[in-house]
């Protein structure tokens, strides 16, 4: 399962980077995307860490129920391949 996950992130990798080097136009939608998908991953994590503080269950597994939610999945697995499609057009960038 491990295997198949991070081959799906290298293509997913491969896939934005070449989006991003073939059509300047989804560039600036990619990275829309990845600046709104950071946002709602980041205001996911606040709310459960907050809700956590709040109940008072700090610790306890409270805070894990923030992996079944479909927003913080949804943009973790973009910011994944996003940040590696950013990783990549950095190095092709160089060696030109």
């Amino acid at each position: 399962m491990m295997g198949l996950i991070l081959l799906a992130a290298l293509a997913g990798g491969a896939l934005l980077t070449w989006l991003r080097a073939a059509f300047p136009a989804a560039r600036r939608l990619l990275d829309l995307l990845g600046a709104a998908a950071y946002m709602i991953f980041f205001a996911e994590t606040a709310r459960a860490v907050l809700k956590t503080l709040l109940d008072d269950t700090v610790f306890m597994t409270q805070v894990h129920e923030i992996l079944l939610r479909p927003l913080f999945l949804i943009c973790g697995g973009y910011l994944g391949p996003y940040g590696l499609s950013l990783l990549l057009a950095q190095l092709w960038a160089r060696d030109k």
